[in-house]
């Protein structure tokens, strides 16, 4: 009997020491990975929830990155912590319910929200772990977060660069339309187009009437802004599908899909009426001259160019303000 005794108090001692081992262990791993992550840099912080998504700790850059003190979110879920734009709340919602079902995500995901202090969108890359039991049920959360505000930023002005650069490259800087590159690539991407669809395309060139003239006598303020009022009225009479260019000078060229020589000359009319009509400003009236073309089956650019110049030209010669075809 004194056997059995003495058997079951060492194992109580055993069980007792082997599970505060166990504990020690489970405690210095904790403060190890709480040191490394208090560590890891002024853009990253660390975090841990429970089962039930309560925040049970947080790193020491917490309040500089999200603006929210550790004091005031321990204890609390993560719905309703900080103003999320975007699809954030959706992705966090989809993290979670992945988690609650054993699902596991590798991948990192990007979120983004209001700062509440700065007031300025901040951009922060997640990426968490979920541990379960045996049974497959949820322990816990943990996660590390990276600002990536900075890099985001960065990547957005390189793009807006980028289409500005693209935009000077393919846009006459006065008018705002295509420059003469750019006009003349969607030229003969339509040609190449209605060769296998076998439709209509027409030009229509204009050229302002006595432009020298209003360079000379009024200075080439005016005229720029003659140029520019134009472009906003034509603008306002072609279609959508249509497009305005800049071939050099006051000469300007629109590209006319789907349509052959009667709709060209409809729209060379009411381009010049508009012109006609318009009100320019400190001038008495500025009229232009404007030749119309349907491209012919096989004919190259150049002989369609050639054609088209040549009757602007006549619409100079018979009087001005004309539409010849």
């Amino acid at each position: 009997m004194i056997y059995i005794i003495f058997i079951l108090i060492f194992l109580i001692f055993f069980l007792y020491f082997r599970f505060r081992k166990q504990e020690q262990k489970l405690i210095e791993a904790k403060e190890k990975y709480e040191s490394i992550v208090e560590d890891l840099g002024e853009n990253f912080f660390a975090y841990r929830m429970d089962a039930d998504l309560k925040f049970v700790y947080f790193s020491k850059n917490m309040e500089n990155i999200l603006g929210v003190a550790p004091k005031d979110v321990l204890g609390k879920t993560f719905d309703g912590m900080l103003e999320w734009t975007g699809d954030s709340i959706e992705v966090g919602e989809k993290s979670l319910e992945a988690y609650y079902t054993g699902q596991q995500h590798s991948d990192l995901t990007m979120m983004s929200f209001i700062h509440p202090i700065s007031g300025d969108e901040r951009f922060i890359r997640v990426a968490d772990h979920a541990v379960h039991d045996s049974s497959g049920k949820l322990l816990w959360i943990e996660g590390i977060l990276e600002d990536i505000t900075q890099r985001v930023n960065a990547e957005k002005a390189l793009h807006q660069k980028k289409l500005e650069l693209e935009k000077l490259a393919t846009t006459d800087i006065l008018t705002g339309v295509y420059n003469r590159y750019s006009i003349m690539k969607h030229i003969e991407e339509e040609i190449q187009r209605i060769k296998r669809k076998e439709e209509s395309v027409s030009l229509i060139m204009y050229d302002f009437d006595h432009f020298k003239y209003i360079n000379d006598n009024f200075g080439h303020d005016m005229g720029d802004y003659v140029l520019q009022e134009a472009t906003q009225v034509i603008g306002r009479v072609i279609r959508e599908i249509d497009t305005l260019g800049r071939y050099g000078g006051e000469e300007f060229l629109i590209l006319l899909p789907y349509s052959n020589l009667s709709n060209a000359l409809e729209v060379a009319e009411r381009v010049r009426e508009a012109i006609a009509s318009h009100h320019f400003e400190g001038l008495k009236q500025v009229t232009i001259s404007l030749g119309v073309a349907e491209y012919q089956e096989n004919e190259s650019l150049q002989s369609l160019l050639k054609r088209i110049d040549e009757k602007m030209y006549q619409s100079k010669h018979l009087g001005r303000n004309l539409v010849s075809s």
